[in-house]
Parts: C-alpha cells; sequence; structure tokens
C-alpha cells in the first residue's frame, strides 16, 4: 500500500529551471540604474516551484469504506503493518486518515459523539465519513452526517423558496398547523389555530402578534402566517441543535446577553 500512495514520482519539476543556480541568478539581476539588487537572499526565499510528494488517497479511502462493519482494533493494525510510522511520508498518511475516520468517540445522552480539533460534538456534525462506534469498536458509516447535509440541503431549498425571511414552513418533519418564526431575533416554533375553531364569544388572542383577532385583521394575519383565518395559539422556543441542523441561528446566540444587559434601565444612585 505504501508504493501505491507515496511512493510515485515527484511531481513541479516542471515549474524549475533545469540550469542550476538560474532563479538565483535570475533574483540578484540588476536593475537598469544598477541599484535594484537584493544585499541578501535567502534559502527559503529563493525556493519557488519547489518539487512536492504526490499522495494517491484514492486507494487508502477505498480501502477504509471497505473495511466497514470491522473491528477498528484489526483494520487500524493493518494499517500500521502495511504503512511505516517511522517514515515522516507515511506516517503523514496517519493524519488522512484521522480526518476520515473519527476514532475518538464517545456514548453521551443516547448518541455518538466524536472529540475533533473543534472539541466534543455530536457525530452528526462531525466531517469524518466513517466512525468507531465507542461500545462496540466496530468501524460504520457516519449515516447521521449524511442524514443532517441532506437536511441542510432541502432546509437551504426550501428557505429560498420562502417570501418571508423570519418564516419557515414545510420544514420536514413539520406538523401541518406549526410554523417557525423568528420573533426578536430568536426562533420559535408556533402552532396555529384556525379562527372558525375559536370560542364563540370569547376573542382570539394571538401571541406573536400579541394581540387579540377576527375576521378583521385577515390581510395582518395573510402577511405573519400566509393565511388569513389562522392565529397562534402557541409558541416554543427551538433549541441550538435543531437551528444547527436547519442552518439557522437565534441573535440572542451571538449578543442576546449584552443587547439585554444594554437596555436594561440602570438604577439611580
Amino acid at each position: 500500500m505504501s508504493k501505491v500512495l507515496v511512493e510515485s514520482p515527484r511531481s513541479g519539476r516542471a515549474g524549475a529551471r533545469a540550469l542550476e543556480g538560474s532563479r538565483r541568478q535570475r533574483r540578484n539581476r540588476l536593475d537598469p540604474d544598477g541599484e535594484g539588487a537584493p544585499q541578501r537572499v535567502g534559502m527559503r526565499r529563493d525556493a519557488i516551484a519547489r518539487k512536492h510528494f504526490g499522495e494517491h488517497l484514492g486507494p487508502l479511502f477505498r480501502y477504509l469504506r471497505g473495511q466497514v462493519n470491522r473491528p477498528w482494533s484489526k483494520v487500524h493494525g493493518e494499517l500500521c503493518a502495511q504503512l511505516d510510522r517511522r517514515s515522516v511520508v507515511q506516517a503523514h498518511l496517519f493524519q488522512h486518515i484521522e480526518d476520515q475516520v473519527a476514532a475518538d468517540t464517545v456514548w453521551r445522552d443516547g448518541e455518538v459523539w466524536a472529540r475533533t480539533w473543534r472539541g466534543l460534538e455530536p457525530i452528526a456534525e462531525c466531517r469524518a465519513e466513517l466512525f468507531v462506534h465507542p461500545r462496540t469498536g466496530i468501524l460504520l458509516v457516519n449515516r447521521a452526517r449524511v442524514i443532517a447535509l441532506q437536511r441542510r440541503r432541502e432546509t437551504r431549498a426550501a428557505s429560498a423558496a420562502q417570501p418571508h425571511p423570519d418564516r419557515r414552513t414545510g420544514v420536514p418533519g413539520m406538523a401541518p398547523d406549526s410554523q417557525w418564526h423568528r420573533i426578536d431575533g430568536i426562533w420559535y416554533e408556533v402552532a396555529l389555530r384556525s379562527l372558525d375553531a375559536a370560542d364563540e364569544g370569547a376573542p382570539a388572542y394571538d401571541v406573536v402578534l400579541r394581540r387579540h383577532v377576527d375576521g378583521r385583521q385577515a390581510e395582518l394575519l395573510r402577511a405573519r402566517y400566509g393565511r388569513a383565518r389562522v392565529y397562534a395559539v402557541a409558541k416554543r422556543q427551538l433549541g441550538g441543535t435543531v437551528l444547527r441542523a436547519h442552518g439557522l441561528r437565534s441573535d440572542v446566540e451571538e449578543g442576546g446577553v449584552e443587547r439585554a444587559a444594554h437596555v436594561t434601565p440602570q438604577r439611580s444612585k
């Protein structure tokens, strides 16, 4: 495997001159006025268009995908037997393996979490295509990441089709009588009810508009909910995990504390 991955002809020679010292001579060439040559030139400065090693990582990634449903200890042992960690070039391949496989995982809150350079995060947010189950030690496909990416694409497509920037409808898994609304910078799940189903004689109070509504506010309701005969009966703040899964963010996550502290009136001494 090492011969296929790293022991290939080095590329980059075409960018260098065949004549030895030609780059240094070109850099030390005098300007027409005779005063433009540098006083000193370092080796690193002359090392332009350097040759580099070729890495054919496709065979390595295909090998890892072919080892799915096997114990990671055996797969890792086979890799160590075929790749020499004492070689700088071959040891570098293990960094690509760490990018492809999330091996440092833990079981937390009923799901798998992975330790990455960003810290501890759910496996659905991890960029690795494969992961090692923390309980069984089996190498598995990160299907949670695929599902999360698909949901983000669907949410972006739905958001592009939404005429209202602070309203989301038709999100996968959303109830027919529910919508997502951004109110004062915070995203809420809003439960809707038909005005026709409201109690007779009792005014219908809209928790989003913060006022009583009836059939006379048809234009206001249509502008807010896309329908004229519904109103909001309840709302629930959406969690950060749901927002990140659908590419949304509440403004309070960034500056909510500072903004709240800013608007709080100070007591007079």
